[in-house]
């Protein structure tokens, strides 16, 4: 396995989604290594090569997902397990009658992505 270290992170094993090493990194710290809607922190990991959301749901190891628009392909951010769940039942509109939080609204309109690194399609 090629060895991909930027600025200093070795993201050997980071799923990108589309972008670059590079890009990922701008992303990362554009959001200041946290969930843009949460603001839990995302921790890397020297060992597994790759930052880590330690609340997802499956396991301490698992990356955080790289959300994007279901309707366009761009990616918009890197979220932590949780709301990008959340976020993929409003869109489904799951939640029947109640109320989008703005928050998500305000996300989805100017996504971290589009202001950082601009619109990348998710792979």
């Amino acid at each position: 396995m090629k060895k991909i270290i930027v600025e200093g992170f070795d993201i050997s094993k980071q799923n990108l989604k589309g972008m670059s090493p590079e890009e990922y990194i701008i992303l990362m710290k554009f959001q200041k290594f946290a969930c843009p809607l949460s603001g839990k922190k995302f921790e890397y990991s020297k060992h597994q090569q790759k930052f880590i959301d330690i609340e997802g749901r499956l396991t301490r190891q698992q990356a955080p997902p790289v959300d994007h628009d279901h309707n366009t392909g761009y990616i918009r951010g890197i979220l932590s397990e949780k709301l990008n769940l959340l976020l993929d039942q409003w869109e489904k509109n799951t939640y029947g009658y109640l109320s989008k939080p703005p928050q998500l609204s305000r996300y989805q309109n100017n996504p971290p992505a589009f202001q950082c690194i601009g619109k990348i399609m998710y792979k």
